[in-house]
């Protein structure tokens, strides 16, 4: 009890500390002289204002005939909607920083024989870069129907072939997550003596899964080699057409537990939920393909805790005395995620793993449920 006091004194006398040391901040600028350190002359001086300064410059001009898709606007200033007059910023809104990598996700997944690419960026901004892609190596575009979804490519032989000839279908579908795409290849091969002609069209799957593999990774490599160019001005309208929606959402029951609800065949569900798991690390203590059913360990909130010990603020600083007091214990749950298939799509639903009393069980499976929905892929 006497430790429990202490720890209730030392938190009080660091949050009056906290206090005092912004409430000094305010007030520091009355010092006679201080004017010189903190004033708007200053060597430490508030800078917040400086954005209303800031000059509009005209747009870069591209002369007639040279490519400007490279070309975009930097560090662009977002709009902020206004009602009535024009309102002064507490803190301006600021412009999306400029990284030395982009932040563009460009993964390659395989199950079983079948292989894709998941890309981080909508159908519309990926098109022009898979044509891109085709003309880099040199290979004819023989036809593309962007509003379906749908490239094919003429007939070429891959370097190093001496005996087969290919052709390649390009699909290009929405992914999970909103505004990411995925891309599937279908191959076609033929010896390159005969005909092309007497060529059977393409079918649900590639002839050769190998050769598909072997462009889909190559097609990988270039999309992540140029992933800086998806903000730029390069779009296909007709792919625009293309659902941005992706395949994954969150519905409510009338009981107020949520599902989650993906539109995609269900060993790709089953596979994409295992993947999520991992990736956003919670602990899967069994699971049973055939019955459909991860159980989990699942701790609300530890993501944020740990991303919050890594690069703690201030003020997380002074009322844990650094760290000497500690944060209050997260609790975990032990979960039940089931994967059931329904006739339009496939749901994940999430249940105790056995009956408890605790209110707040239902509240960590639906929060179990939306941290899979950002994290699919």
């Amino acid at each position: 009890m006497n430790l429990f006091r202490n720890k209730l004194v030392i938190r009080s006398l660091a949050g009056i500390a906290a206090c005092a040391v912004i409430g000094g901040c305010a007030t520091v600028q009355k010092v006679p002289g201080m004017g010189k350190v903190v004033g708007d002359n200053g060597i430490f001086r508030d800078h917040k204002s400086d954005y209303l300064k800031a000059e509009t410059i005209p747009r870069t001009k591209v002369p007639q005939g040279m490519d400007s898709f490279v070309i975009d606007d930097l560090l662009v200033i977002p709009d902020v909607p206004v009602a009535g007059k024009q309102q002064a910023f507490l803190d301006p809104p600021l412009p999306r920083s400029i990284d030395s990598k982009s932040d563009r996700e460009v993964v390659i997944q395989r199950m079983d024989k079948n292989s894709w690419i998941v890309v981080d960026v909508s159908p519309s901004q990926l098109w022009p870069r898979i044509r891109d892609y085709w003309r880099k190596n040199n290979v004819q575009v023989a036809s593309e129907n962007p509003t379906a979804g749908v490239m094919e490519t003429g007939w070429f032989v891959l370097a190093g072939n001496v005996t087969t000839q290919e052709k390649f279908r390009v699909i290009v579908e929405p992914g999970f997550q909103d505004n990411s795409s995925e891309i599937r290849l279908v191959q076609i091969e033929a010896p390159q003596s005969a005909p092309v002609l007497t060529v059977k069209p393409f079918g649900n799957q590639s002839m050769n899964p190998d050769t598909e593999f072997t462009v889909l990774t190559s097609m990988s490599e270039f999309l992540a080699s140029v992933a800086d160019l998806y903000q730029a001005s390069s779009v296909s309208f007709l792919a625009g057409n293309i659902s941005t929606a992706g395949k994954s959402s969150i519905a409510t029951t009338p009981g107020g537990s949520e599902v989650l609800q993906l539109r995609a065949d269900y060993d790709r569900c089953w596979a994409a939920l295992g993947r999520a798991l991992k990736k956003s690390g919670v602990d899967v203590q069994s699971q049973d393909a055939a019955q459909g059913y991860f159980d989990v360990v699942f701790v609300p909130g530890k993501l944020e805790a740990e991303a919050k010990k890594e690069k703690p603020g201030f003020f997380h600083k002074v009322w844990t005395l650094g760290g000497l007091l500690g944060d209050d214990k997260l609790k975990p749950y032990n979960l039940r995620l089931r994967v059931l298939k329904t006739k339009d799509a496939v749901e994940a639903v999430v249940s105790p793993l056995a009956p408890v009393k605790d209110a707040k069980s239902q509240d960590a499976g639906n929060s179990l449920l939306e941290l899979l929905r950002s994290t699919l892929a």
